[in-house]
């Protein structure tokens, strides 16, 4: 089983067609869902994960990429100081 910390980034413009297409039968919904606020993320975060980590590792499993915790890391510091400063 996977690490519970294990984390991945992923390209989007570095899937393969065949890659969409899994990603896309497994989910049930387009690709471009990921950037709809009213779309469900989950099945198409797990897919992209089980994708992206079948790469490396062939025996890979759909329930590993399941494990892995989801990061919002913030790409720009807050302009905004806590104390409102």
């Amino acid at each position: 089983m996977s690490d519970i910390d294990d984390v991945f980034s992923i390209d989007i413009d570095d899937l393969t067609i065949g890659e969409v297409v899994e990603i896309e039968a497994r989910t049930g919904q387009p690709l471009d869902a990921l950037g709809q606020a009213d779309q469900p993320k989950g099945l198409l975060m797990q897919s992209l994960a089980f994708i992206i980590k079948r790469r490396d590792n062939p025996d890979y499993t759909w329930e590993e990429a399941g494990a892995l915790r989801v990061s919002a890391a913030q790409s720009t510091p807050d302009p905004i100081p806590a104390d409102g400063s």
